[in-house]
This record gives structure tokens, C-alpha cells and sequence, in this order.
């Protein structure tokens, strides 16, 4: 699997998720989303590949996790009542994608994020 990620987080800090080239295999950075909040993305995936999002919060709060094309279609998504999340899909081409791990609980959540 190969994954371009690109000019990460939305907010408070880049992540270290942003790749100047492309990666072989999962990147992983750790977050912390403020309650409430939201914190985005934007991921090049390579079209046609097995691609997965995974997120792994430290067990204080419900935190959700959708992956959006460049058009603002929604592609896949976890919306469990856990801090864990995964998401696979395959793109059907070549492009920006936008991630979003929203946490729904009254409290801050530090999480890890991977892509690959």
C-alpha cells in the first residue's frame, strides 16, 4: 500500500503525518481533539489501492471517523460509541482526501491516527 499524506490538521499544530513524498505502509501521529471538536485532515490516496484510517483514543470519549473524496463525498466511516476506529476502502482514483475524527464527549481525547 502506498499512501501520500499531506498538510495535516487543521487547528492547533501540523501533524506529523505530512509527507513530503510518497510512503510505503501505515503513518501514525499522536492528536489530542478538544471536546466537541473536530480535527481534519487532508490525505493523498493512491486510486485503486487498499487503503486504511485507523484511530485509537485513550478511552475517554466516543470519537468518530469519516474519510471524504475530493468532491465532499463521504466514503467510509466509524461511528461506533468507542474511541476506536477503523476504516478500509479503496479509492477509485488517485486524489486529496479529507478526514475528519470528531470527538463527541465533554472532555479531550488524545488519540493516534495511521494512515496506510
Amino acid at each position: 500500500m502506498r499512501t501520500l499524506l499531506m498538510a495535516v490538521v487543521v487547528g492547533f499544530a501540523m501533524s506529523s503525518l505530512a509527507q513530503a513524498d510518497p510512503v510505503e505502509g501505515p503513518v501514525c501521529t499522536e492528536e489530542v481533539v478538544l471536546s466537541h471538536s473536530t480535527d481534519v485532515y487532508e490525505m493523498w490516496f493512491y486510486g485503486e489501492e487498499a487503503s486504511i484510517v485507523t484511530v485509537s483514543g485513550d478511552g475517554d470519549t466516543d470519537l468518530d471517523l469519516y474519510v471524504y473524496d475530493e468532491k465532499g463525498n463521504l466514503i467510509a466511516q466509524d461511528e461506533d460509541l468507542s474511541d476506536q476506529a477503523v476504516v478500509y476502502f479503496a479509492p477509485r482514483w488517485t486524489g486529496r482526501f479529507t478526514i475528519r475524527v470528531v470527538n463527541r464527549g465533554s472532555v479531550y481525547n488524545r488519540y493516534t491516527i495511521c494512515a496506510g
